[in-house]
């Protein structure tokens, strides 16, 4: 079971991604705060909330009967998450910063919203559609490429995400462990993927997490 989230917070301090909502979902949900490495739901719970991550990022997980966890998504500002048609989740999803904060709806409030609003049922199609392109992203990286193309890959996929304009440069919101779970390959494989870009002059980094890229 997840841990207890901290108490919301009141509406009128909701930042930004929330101010580009469209009003009426947004007149529906709360603030939650959330510990790095903290469930926001867990496992066969029931599916009665949606979420969007509105500053930090969260990372959606399945843990397997013998112990070993398999990353599938990871959700960044802006991102709703909790979408499924079934009453319990079949993943978990924990946040991934200190501090992370999520914004939560009532299921029920938002489905009879979205027969309303037509703003709303626009929001919903359209982050729907965006996970479902997130994990063909995925599925094309893991399934058809080597492991030094699977990183290289999956830093360039990452940049698209966060980036603005020609900013090269990449803040990963996971660690390298991290990586190596959702493509499938060992930790030890990454850190020589990483090292390997860099000395061909295809990264520099800042740190452990802090990338520039210096040709594609």
């Amino acid at each position: 079971m997840p841990n207890a989230p901290t108490e919301p917070t009141a509406k009128e301090d909701l930042p930004h991604p929330l101010a580009a909502e469209p009003i009426q979902l947004r007149s529906i949900g709360h603030l939650r705060r959330f510990r790095r490495e903290q469930d926001i739901y867990g496992q066969d719970e029931r599916s009665d909330t949606l979420y969007r991550v509105v500053s930090g990022s969260a990372c959606k997980y399945l843990m397997r009967a013998d112990g070993r966890r398999h990353l599938v998504d990871v959700y960044l500002p802006g991102d709703l998450f909790g979408l499924t048609c079934r009453a319990h989740h079949k993943f978990a999803v924990r946040a991934v910063a200190d501090g992370t904060q999520i914004a939560c709806y009532s299921r029920q409030r938002v489905e009879a919203l979205a027969g309303e609003d037509l703003a709303t049922a626009t929001e919903i199609r359209t982050q729907s559609f965006e996970a479902i392109r997130r994990l063909q992203e995925q599925m094309l990286i893991v399934g058809t490429m080597t492991a030094q193309e699977k990183v290289l890959e999956f830093l360039v996929y990452f940049h698209d995400r966060t980036s603005t304009g020609r900013d090269d440069r990449l803040a990963l919101p996971i660690s390298r462990y991290d990586i190596a779970d959702m493509l499938g390959i060992s930790a030890e494989t990454v850190c020589r993927a990483f090292t390997n870009l860099q000395e061909r002059g295809v990264i520099t980094l800042q740190g452990p997490r802090r990338i520039t890229f210096r040709r594609r």
